[in-house]
């Protein structure tokens, strides 16, 4: 039997130790668990609750529409109808099913380094990836993914902010980008992150899909609302694409704890914003303490920051970080913003590393 040429090049992928940990409940050396860009904190209270109401039901299918789900994001972003929503199993599957809907072959457009799963998404789906380099100072270069669309590019993919560089495109730029872009080639923001943005202009965000035809606005629940563990992600878009979408998404691809958890965490908003806020004031502290430290570190708009420091000096002292070699920063490490205790080892970490250099000096 033979399989598709274009899937040789691919390999399951291999999670951090972390996520076994977590799935094992094993870590006998007390680890801080700063490699995946989790929230520190669990699901909020309301959710949980959600949660143990519908624990009894568990014996039954869960809204095949999604409806709740659906009618509490609309809510929470203006001018949003439910038929605008796309609902998946975590925002990869709302990017997955955006990209399906597109001719086959073709090229996807995306700025490099980025999200992994964007050029595993060109190989399954036949297409071919056209990645663009971020400038020198690990910026996304709005001009330069212009200049690579061709006649055959499908899609643009925009991850903003971008993951791993942490760095982001305002929303004014971001807007132009879809203004000059050909009406048949779909933009999708990824904006997993996008509720540590700092930027008060990039609020509303979503409404850039509203707007156009041709645009995609991808979010999750994995990030800022705590709910990794139950994968749900959503889309903003045209009712046209919406409507596609829900077309090729597997059947029940969003269960039935995930629908109730997210569902009781959007209604929540004020609190996810806080907790947002709490991750951005830690961030600041830990950009402030590698400045201190004289280390290279990207300034960022996510809930993580790259910093030319190694992993496995982090994890002599019990720090589990993100190796920057499998991001394409060799050298450095992607250190996810914890609670306050995780982030003071980390600074600790940094100062004593900074100290012995000194005395080395």
């Amino acid at each position: 039997m033979e399989f598709r040429k274009e899937l040789d090049p691919l390999r399951p992928y291999v999670p951090p130790k972390s996520w076994r940990m977590a799935a094992e409940g094993t870590d006998d050396k007390g680890y801080a668990k700063l490699t995946s860009n989790e929230l520190a904190f669990g699901p909020l209270p309301e959710a949980e609750a959600a949660l143990s109401e519908v624990m009894p039901r568990a014996n039954r299918y869960p809204d095949s529409h999604v409806s709740r789900l659906r009618r509490a994001i609309a809510d929470a972003n203006l001018g949003t109808e439910p038929g605008n929503v796309l609902v998946g199993n975590g925002s990869s599957e709302v990017l997955m099913n955006a990209l399906q809907l597109l001719p086959g072959g073709g090229e996807i457009v995306f700025p490099w380094p980025s999200f992994s799963l964007y050029p595993m998404l060109c190989a399954v789906l036949g297409m071919t990836a056209r990645p663009v380099p971020l400038t020198k100072q690990q910026e996304t270069p709005s001009g330069a993914l212009l200049s690579a669309v061709t006649s055959e590019t499908r899609a643009v993919i925009l991850c903003n902010p971008n993951n791993p560089s942490g760095t982001y495109l305002p929303l004014s730029e971001t807007r132009g980008l879809a203004a000059e872009l050909p009406e048949d080639v779909l933009l999708i923001v990824d904006e997993a992150y996008v509720e540590f943005v700092e930027d008060p202009s990039y609020e509303n965000s979503h409404t850039l899909a509203l707007e156009r035809d041709n645009v995609v606005v991808a979010r999750t629940f994995s990030k800022a609302h705590g709910l990794a563990g139950f994968r749900a992600g959503y889309g903003i878009a045209a009712e046209r694409i919406a409507d596609y979408a829900e077309r090729v998404r597997f059947p029940v691809s969003v269960n039935l704890a995930a629908q109730v958890a997210a569902t009781a965490s959007m209604l929540a908003r004020d609190k996810v914003r806080a907790r947002a806020e709490f991750v951005i004031r830690e961030r600041g502290r830990l950009q402030e303490a590698f400045r201190s430290a004289s280390l290279d570190f990207i300034p960022s708009q996510g809930n993580f920051v790259m910093v030319r420091f190694g992993a496995d000096a982090f994890e002599r002292d019990g720090i589990l970080v993100r190796e920057g070699e499998a991001l394409g920063y060799p050298g450095w490490s992607r250190v996810t913003i914890g609670d306050s205790g995780e982030n003071d080892r980390v600074i600790q970490t940094v100062r004593s590393s900074n100290m012995t250099m000194d005395k080395g000096a």
